[in-house]
C-alpha cells in the first residue's frame, strides 16, 4: 500500500470506526514510538493550556461572521537556570491547528489551518489568552461551523515543547484542553498531526493571531490578553 494510501486510511478510520478499532489497527507502531520517546509525566508542565473556546461573530463592519479561537496558558515554572526574574518565562511558543471535516472522504481534501504566536513573556501562575481569527469570507467560502471537527495546541517553552502524553499514550490531565477529544489517544493524535502537517501549509497565513486582525472585537468580552513578540515584522 502506498504511504500516502495508508496514511489516509488511518485517519479514515478515526473518523468513521470506534477509536477501538483505530487503536488495535496503530498499537504496534505507536508502542514503538511511546518506547522510543516516552515523555516522561514526573515533572508538572511548564506552560498548561487551561481552556481553549470558540466563537463565531462579525468583527467591526465586516458582514460575514468571523471564527474566533481563544486559547488560555497559564505558566507554572520557569524552566531555564540562567533566567534573571524567575517569575517570569519568556518567549512562549503557540502552534494551534484546526481541521474542518468536508463532503470528501480523503482526509488530505479537508480544510487545515494552522497559525502560530510567540508569547513575549509570562507571569508564573497568572493566566492569559491568545485568539486566532479565521475571516468571515473564509467561513462563509469554505463553510465552515464556529467549531472544528479536530483541533490541537502545541506549545514550546525555552525550545523545548511541552509533552501533551505520558507514556501510555494518554493525554496528560493538565493538557487535556489542548487537544480535541477525539485525539486524546496519542495513536488518533499522530495520525491526525501527520496529515495535517503536511496540509496545513495549503492555507498559510489564513488563521490569524489576534494582532494580525485590524477590526475591533467588539461583540466579545475578552480575557487579559498576553503580550507578543512580533515576528512578522523584520528589523531592517
Amino acid at each position: 500500500m502506498p504511504l500516502n494510501k495508508a496514511v489516509h486510511t488511518v485517519l479514515l478510520v478515526l473518523v468513521f470506526f470506534p477509536v477501538g478499532l483505530f487503536a488495535e489497527a496503530t498499537a504496534t507502531q505507536a508502542g514503538n514510538a511511546v518506547a522510543e520517546k516516552a515523555p516522561s509525566t514526573s515533572t508538572k508542565s511548564v506552560i498548561v493550556v487551561k481552556d481553549v473556546k470558540f466563537f463565531q461573530h462579525r468583527l467591526g463592519g465586516q458582514i460575514n461572521p468571523w471564527n474566533r479561537m481563544q486559547v488560555e496558558v497559564v505558566a507554572n515554572s520557569n524552566p531555564d537556570p540562567k533566567a534573571l526574574n524567575k517569575t517570569w518565562v519568556d518567549k512562549v511558543k503557540l502552534t494551534v491547528t484546526q481541521v474542518f471535516k468536508n463532503k470528501s472522504t480523503k482526509a488530505e481534501d479537508w480544510n487545515y489551518y494552522r497559525s502560530s504566536v510567540t508569547i513575549l513573556s509570562l507571569e508564573i501562575n497568572q493566566p492569559r489568552t491568545v485568539s486566532f481569527y479565521l475571516p468571515g469570507d473564509v467561513v462563509k467560502r469554505d463553510n465552515l461551523r464556529k467549531e472544528p471537527d479536530y483541533f490541537f495546541v502545541q506549545v514550546e517553552a525555552a525550545g523545548n515543547e511541552e509533552p501533551l502524553f505520558d507514556a501510555k499514550g494518554n493525554v496528560i490531565a493538565e493538557q487535556s484542553r489542548a487537544i480535541s477529544h477525539d485525539l486524546a489517544q496519542k495513536k488518533n493524535f499522530d495520525g491526525a498531526k501527520d496529515v495535517a502537517d503536511r496540509c496545513a501549509g495549503n492555507n498559510p497565513g489564513v488563521l490569524r493571531p489576534q494582532f494580525l486582525v485590524n477590526y475591533p472585537d467588539v461583540p466579545v468580552v475578552v480575557p487579559p490578553s498576553a503580550e507578543f513578540i512580533r515576528e512578522d515584522l523584520s528589523a531592517k
